[in-house]
């Protein structure tokens, strides 16, 4: 029995996406005032990269733009972060269509190891 419907799943991948979009341009701006060789440009690309993996687990005719969600108030990374890896827990990753969703929360947790120590 899944956890989610298709719909619960799709509105949630979708929040997902968009928390860790958000994240990627924080961290993104927090390393353009960094050192070029500051540690946040690898954990920007690391958010960067898990965005993508959330939005490819989306179906083909899903926009981001097009889901609802609550506007974000201001949160840290850190935040951003463990939020989106929450949101992951009752999806049905034994399911053939999200079988890869299992790296996005391996990643996400690494991503939240990193942010956290490197002081988010």
């Amino acid at each position: 029995m899944d956890t989610l419907n298709a719909e619960g799943t799709r509105d949630r991948l979708g929040s997902i996406a968009l928390l860790l979009h958000q994240a990627a341009t924080q961290v993104w701006s927090d390393a353009d005032r960094a050192a070029a060789d500051s540690p946040l440009h690898g954990l920007g690309l690391g958010v960067y990269l898990a965005h993508s993996q959330a939005s490819a687990l989306l179906p083909e005719d899903c926009e981001l733009h097009d889901l609802e969600v609550d506007a974000p108030e201001e949160r840290t990374l850190l935040q951003l972060l463990t939020e989106a890896e929450e949101l992951t827990r009752p999806l049905p990753l034994y399911r053939s269509d999200l079988v890869h969703g299992s790296q996005l929360v391996i990643d996400l947790c690494d991503l939240i190891r990193e942010a956290r120590g490197l002081g988010y």
